[in-house]
């Protein structure tokens, strides 16, 4: 019952990846100048990235699935067809307050995807 349940939440991950993709390349078809040149693979999504090359600026951007995923699609092709970006702070809640996350170390930034992912909890000592 457990893998049937696991494989259901793949597949709805799968889903909206998929999803959110197509509403990607459909950002970037609408200007003219941006181009998907290639996808390099990745163990996660954090490291799984979407190579856009913008002709103008002879220059091209990688993207990772995370971010692509995390963020709206038409801001993200907007920013690579323009090149103008706006600094926004990662911040999250823990323990009743809010805290910026850029000056939290490797640990503690892994500890917050295991949060999001639900992988959180006490694993028994070996």
């Amino acid at each position: 019952m457990e893998n049937a349940v696991l494989d259901e939440k793949q597949l709805d991950v799968r889903d909206a990846l998929e999803r959110k993709l197509v509403a990607f390349e459909s950002a970037i078809n609408r200007y003219g100048h941006l181009e998907i040149d290639g996808d390099i693979p990745g163990e996660t999504p954090e490291t799984h990235y979407i190579k856009v090359v913008n002709h103008q600026t002879k220059e091209a951007d990688q993207i990772s699935l995370a971010a692509i995923m995390a963020q709206e699609v038409d801001d993200i092709a907007e920013a690579l067809a323009t090149g103008v970006t706006v600094k926004v702070w990662g911040v999250t809640r823990i323990v009743g307050y809010y805290s910026r996350v850029t000056n939290w170390n490797k640990s503690k930034i892994s500890e917050l995807h295991d949060r999001h992912n639900g992988n959180y909890g006490i694993s028994p000592k070996t």
